[in-house]
This record gives C-alpha cells, sequence and structure tokens, in this order.
C-alpha cells in the first residue's frame, strides 16, 4: 500500500511540475523535445518504486482471488434469484389463466430448467385444487397455456388445511 502511495504522490507531484515547467519555457521550437523528455522522466518516477522491487504482487493477486471469488458468489446468488423470479412469473401467469375459469388453485409452484443454450422450459407445475373437477379443467388448460408436454402434479386440498391454519 506504501508503494502505491508513493507511485500516486509521485505522479501528481511530477505531473504539476511538468506543467509548470512546461509553461516556463521560451518558444515552441523545442516543445516536442521537452514533452518527450517529461514524459520519460514521467515514467521513471512512476515506475522506479515497481522496478526497485518495493511492491509486493502477492498482495494485489490475493485481493485480485478474493474479488473473484465474491465475484462468483454474486453470480450463483444472481441466476438463483433470476430462477425463482422466472418460476414466480409462470405461476403467477398459469393463476391468472385459471382464474378466467374460476378456478383459484391453494398453491401453484412451478420448476423451470435453463438450458446451455440459453432457452427455459418448464419441467413441473405443482397445483393444490379443491376437487377433481377443477384438476381435470386445470390441466387442460394449463396443457393448452403452455404448448406442451410438462409434467403436471395436482393434488386435492385435504379437509383439514383450512382448519390448521386456526390456532
Amino acid at each position: 500500500m506504501d508503494v502505491f502511495r508513493l507511485v500516486s504522490a509521485s505522479a501528481c507531484f511530477l505531473g504539476i511540475v511538468i506543467t509548470v515547467f512546461g509553461s516556463l519555457y521560451p518558444s515552441e521550437k523545442f516543445g516536442k523535445q521537452m514533452k518527450i523528455i517529461f514524459s520519460l522522466i514521467f515514467i521513471l518516477s512512476v515506475l522506479k518504486p515497481v522496478l526497485g522491487g518495493k511492491f509486493d504482487f502477492s498482495a494485489l493477486k490475493s485481493s485480485v482471488s478474493g474479488s473473484t471469488g465474491n465475484f462468483e458468489e454474486i453470480s450463483e446468488n444472481t441466476y438463483g434469484y433470476f430462477i425463482r423470479s422466472v418460476e414466480s412469473n409462470i405461476s403467477a401467469a398459469l393463476e391468472t389463466e385459471l382464474g378466467k375459469l374460476d378456478i383459484y388453485p391453494e398453491k401453484i409452484e412451478t420448476s423451470i430448467n435453463i438450458s446451455e443454450n440459453g432457452s427455459i422450459s418448464i419441467s413441473e407445475i405443482r397445483l393444490v385444487l379443491d376437487n377433481e373437477r377443477q384438476i381435470a379443467d386445470a390441466e387442460n388448460c394449463i396443457g393448452n397455456a403452455v404448448n406442451g408436454s410438462v409434467k403436471i402434479v395436482s393434488e386435492i386440498k385435504e379437509k383439514g388445511d383450512e382448519l390448521a391454519g386456526i390456532s
């Protein structure tokens, strides 16, 4: 960290000095040569601490490897959030479609798969409904809505379920 401070301080100081000397030389005749000389002095003064062996690259390596670990964790969390969000949106859309038929499921859970090419497919839909008639109508409606072969797992709500929440 001290080397970084030294490099930063050198760069700032030399930037100011070069600007001052650049405005002081009398004519543009030697302007390009002076810019080259000042640029070389600037580069050498910034590189001197690094090339002098004072800079410890292991600290930089450990900070970079630590940040990549955080990136992987963030990436996994983001991917999980994306999956849950898509599943939730599909469940809400199916609930809306079933509501048009006056079918109001107790619970809808959707499971999806994302293939390597990025396509999303619904692998399973779980429903909890009141009776067999609603199950048949819901499976027909969902089959039409998803246009494909999706595993639909339907359950009938048990009579004790509505009493379970009352204490």
